[in-house]
């Protein structure tokens, strides 16, 4: 088959770009044809929060691409649309995560219904935003209006569609989670490597934070938990690697008011693909305190390094991180629970049934179910 993806693309960054890169070699390997209708611009420069929208790693997945898709302009729309048409696919497959880029969605998938047999398959990491605005719902209804099939990435993102937008019911819905990060470069780096690479010593009790620094992520709820997890244990350190989308002054203020200063290390950047590897391999535990989601590529990018997750038990986490398996779970927005669970991790976990659940969950996670559902979907 051939398949046309839309959505961010190198060389603009994110985790976005990140999926479509996998997702599209994981089409080519099973013998199908792919291009890319990428984003020609992804925000504008005075609504990003972050210092720049260009992929700065050195690694990334090369594929068939073409920046054309611009969010608030219609003409690029028509263009998408027309490229589409061009390339005689028999589907597209869009990335959907926001409202803001709705508008362009329903538009192109409106020409695409009307004047061609293509199928349309949204992959939903989102349908509810974390940060909701006015018409939002709105147009998230009009972005699935025209949409053949849709993939909820957790069994909460379908409901949410359900509930936004009732009519899916009548439309092919299935949910595959979110597939492992399995590209990473450095995965034999050993745990002695990675830490000599971050500077940190062999024997501590490593802690990670990783991705963007949003309020919806509770960064502040875990610092909040640092005096605890201090005062209980020797040792303990936490990295958190990722660049700040809220303000890092904040953030430095509270670890001064806590008094540690010494066992936090903030690093406010965009982490490049090739730099990935040292901080999972490094860190014993990546801890996720947040306030909602509705899944976490970031836990499976965890999965693929076989690190244990403790994460608050919001949306569809606790459907990827099974209690004494994969991880642990904890209420949300509670630093003392949250304090109790990392030590507990460290002091009475059973390392060996993490072991076997990790590994079991890089086969579980894998991208052949999506691939499977992708290739039904795209058949009329």
């Amino acid at each position: 088959m051939t398949f046309n993806l839309v959505g961010p693309f190198y060389p603009l960054r994110g985790g976005i770009a990140q999926y479509l890169g996998v997702l599209g070699q994981k089409l080519l390997a099973k013998g199908h044809r792919v291009r890319v209708l990428a984003f020609r611009k992804q925000f504008p420069r005075f609504l990003f929060p972050g210092q720049t929208q260009l992929e700065s790693s050195q690694e990334y997945i090369h594929l068939d691409s073409e920046a054309v898709f611009v969010p608030w302009n219609p003409y690029s729309w028509y263009l998408t649309f027309k490229k589409a048409k061009a390339g005689n696919a028999q589907a597209l497959i869009f990335k959907y995560w926001m409202p803001f880029f709705a508008p362009g969605y329903a538009a192109v998938c409106a020409l695409v219904h009307w004047f061609t047999d293509i199928r349309i398959i949204f992959i939903l990491d989102n349908v509810i935003p974390h940060e909701k605005r006015p018409g939002d719902r709105l147009f998230t209804r009009l972005a699935f209006r025209w949409v053949d099939g849709f993939i909820a990435q957790s069994d909460v993102v379908r409901q949410d569609l359900f509930t936004w937008f009732p009519e899916a019911k009548e439309r092919a819905v299935v949910c595959v989670p979110h597939p492992i990060y399995d590209t990473y470069t450095g995965a034999e780096m050993s745990r002695a490597e990675a830490r000599e690479k971050l500077g940190r010593p062999k024997a501590e009790k490593l802690l990670l934070f990783f991705g963007l620094v949003r309020h919806y992520k509770g960064l502040d709820i875990l610092l909040e938990a640092m005096p605890e997890v201090i005062r209980s244990m020797d040792d303990v350190h936490l990295i958190v690697a990722g660049e700040f989308y809220e303000p890092e002054q904040e953030f430095l203020q509270r670890i001064k008011r806590l008094g540690i200063a010494e066992q936090v290390t903030l690093v406010n950047k965009y982490i490049p693909n090739e730099e990935v590897s040292r901080y999972f391999r490094a860190a014993d535990v990546l801890v996720l305190p947040y306030r909602s989601a509705t899944q976490s590529g970031v836990i499976q990018v965890a999965h693929f390094f076989e690190l244990p997750v403790i994460s608050t038990r919001v949306g569809g986490l606790p459907e990827v991180v099974r209690e004494g398996e994969t991880g642990f779970l904890v209420e949300p927005e509670n630093p003392l629970l949250l304090a109790q669970a990392i030590r507990n991790y460290f002091e009475y976990s059973n390392r060996e049934a993490l072991r076997l659940g990790l590994e079991a969950a890089k086969v579980q996670y894998s991208w052949d179910p999506m691939i499977k559902v992708i290739e039904e979907m795209a058949i009329p």
